[in-house]
């Protein structure tokens, strides 16, 4: 995304740091007072923090290589940050501040919802001029909707109803632009948060264009933003406003749909991962809706000097390095690039870019690109809401477009027409009851609310969508709201620690709200610890790394890295 530097009202915010936004009144050197001027400030309405990791490390997709492995075997790592320690084990995050460590992401937010605000409050005086301001103003809402709903996705409990939500925190709502001292701000409800997104989405659609923008995969786009309200209403589980939305962005027409869908068999042809990392990226491929470049030292966890915590053992075994319903053996969807096998793998999109401020010396600015929204997620947003309609026909055939895209190297189940053979009795089968308690989880969601009932007839297409799922946003940060929605019960092995369990309704399921805003006065998460009760001493030392300006080693993929193979003779369980 294109860097544009305007002096605004003291950068406009420092993001309710502190709880507040502003430590002294607006610079007024910049006015704005143009429609072009609003365009420009457009371009931050996007936060440079990227949430996936730290999502990550709270999930399954992550173990500690340090734990002894199923052989006994266990390495004497250590991570790259000490907040991985953290992290990994749901604790507070002490060492506070750094990339993609809480304060990073609510900082990040709140200085994009800032912006919006800023930019509405222009808009509006533009508007009294009798200057038409729809579409800037569509994107302004829509992209302070997304943030909030970062924000209250990662800090807060997941919504359950209506009723059950307003018993949980919620995250402070901005709709104004900040221009006190030391503001005092309450957290609200989940329920009443939902509600607000709901109502900026539901204002900030109708008006989203194209037209304006340069590249439009940059912004909230038309289809970006109907992704984005389809995810919505799929979490509040309004299944027919999401069908609707993910058709808006797919159509209903199946070649269509296949078209715009990662071309997963081209990926295969690529040389390395930084070529692949290309197509992942790619502004102009139809599977991109929305990309934005973030800051994120989450990438340099792959080095095996730092490779504590990383996609390895189970982790691996039952994504990308597992079978499936229509596959056997491991994913062929990606290339599953490693060092080794014993550290673990990773996919391509998760590589980062390195902007120099001193070759000489090695510092700089890492750099990730996030792909907030895609063809193939909202795909899959549409075949769970399709389940809860009880369309199983019409979910199968979402899942098997979806597997058609990941036809990769040409390893899945396939029809004598090249379509994949993904039928309803293949999924009731390979997701029956008595399956792999990894493929076929217990969801709690009746103890969540009684108004989310999934039935016996549901729950392997369901199993199947959230297997899917956990594929298709690898790295990305989703499983964790996966994880969190069903209520799905997951476990942390920490070095040699007793084994930490993280239950249905534990409090810890909520991230703590970052150190420096507790301190200064609003309100914490609970901390109920129900799982376990580890004293959680701090294992391993960590490297404390500069939030800004940081000197890692530069990785060099020729001849280090490796495609992960099948095993020879043997299907992997």
């Amino acid at each position: 995304m294109k860097k544009i530097n305007i002096v605004i009202f003291a950068i406009l915010a420092t993001a309710l740091t502190g709880c507040n936004f502003l430590d002294k009144n607006p610079d007024m050197r910049a006015s704005i007072d143009t429609k072009e001027k609003v365009q420009l400030l457009l371009v931050s309405a996007y936060t440079n923090a990227n949430f996936g990791p730290i999502c990550e490390f709270s999930s399954d997709q992550v173990i500690d290589n340090n734990a002894p492995d199923k052989t006994g075997h266990m390495m004497s790592l250590n991570p790259l940050d000490k907040m991985y320690d953290e992290i990994f084990a749901w604790q507070p995050i002490k060492s506070d501040g750094n990339q993609d460590s809480p304060k990073y992401i609510w900082d990040g937010c709140y200085t994009a919802i800032a912006t919006c605000n800023q930019a509405l409050k222009a808009i509006a005086e533009l508007e009294e001029q009798g200057i038409n301001m729809d579409a800037e103003k569509g994107e302004a809402l829509v992209s302070r909707a997304y943030h909030h709903w970062i924000l209250v996705n990662v800090f807060c409990q997941h919504y359950k109803d209506d009723t059950r939500s307003k018993e949980d925190i919620g995250i402070t709502y901005m709709t104004e632009p900040e221009t006190t001292v030391a503001p005092k701000y309450e957290r609200g409800n989940v329920t009443d948060v939902y509600k607000a997104i709901e109502k900026d989405l539901g204002e900030g659609l109708p008006l989203i264009s194209d037209n304006y923008y340069s590249v439009p995969k940059y912004h909230f786009n038309e289809k970006a933003a109907y992704a984005f309200a389809a995810r919505f209403y799929l979490y509040k589980r309004d299944y027919d406003k999401a069908i609707q939305c993910a058709d808006k962005v797919l159509t209903t027409d199946d070649a269509s749909t296949l078209a715009m869908l990662y071309d997963s068999q081209k990926a295969y042809s690529l040389s390395n991962p930084t070529n692949e990392q290309t197509m992942w990226i790619d502004p102009t491929a139809p599977w991109n809706l929305l990309i934005y470049t973030t800051m994120s030292q989450a990438p340099y966890t792959i080095i095996p000097d730092y490779g504590r915590y990383y996609h390895n053992g189970e982790a691996a075994d039952y994504t990308n390095l597992g079978k499936g319903p229509c596959w056997g053996g491991y994913f062929p969807g990606f290339p599953s690039w490693q060092y080794s096998q014993e550290y673990g793998t990773f996919c391509a999109k998760f590589l980062s870019l390195f902007e120099y401020t001193d070759k000489v010396n090695g510092y700089g600015f890492i750099h990730g690109v996030t792909r907030a929204f895609t063809t193939n997620e909202t795909l899959l947003v549409r075949a769970e809401c399709k389940v809860f309609k009880n369309d199983f026909a019409g979910a199968t055939n979402d899942l098997r477009m979806w597997a058609q895209g990941y036809k990769g190297n040409g390893k899945m189940d396939t029809l004598e027409n090249g379509d994949v053979d993904l039928t309803m009795t293949k999924i009731k089968t390979f997701y029956a009851p008595t399956a792999d308690p990894h493929y076929v989880p217990t969801l709690h969601n009746k103890d969540m609310s009684p108004k989310f009932n999934v039935t016996d007839e549901q729950k392997p297409f369901i199993c199947c969508v959230l297997h899917f799922r956990r594929l298709e946003t690898l790295h990305d940060g989703l499983r964790w709201f996966d994880i969190k929605r069903y209520g799905i019960e997951i476990t942390h092995k920490r070095g040699t620690e007793p084994l930490r369990t993280l239950v249905w309704n534990d409090d810890r399921r909520a991230i703590q709200i970052p150190q420096d805003v507790r301190m200064a006065g609003m309100t914490a998460n609970p901390r109920e610890v129900l799982g376990d009760h580890v004293d959680g001493a701090q294992a391993g030392t960590g490297q404390i790394v500069d939030p800004n300006a940081i000197a890692l080693p530069y990785i060099d993929f020729g001849g280090k890295l490796t495609i992960a193979k099948e095993p020879e003779n043997e299907e992997k369980e």
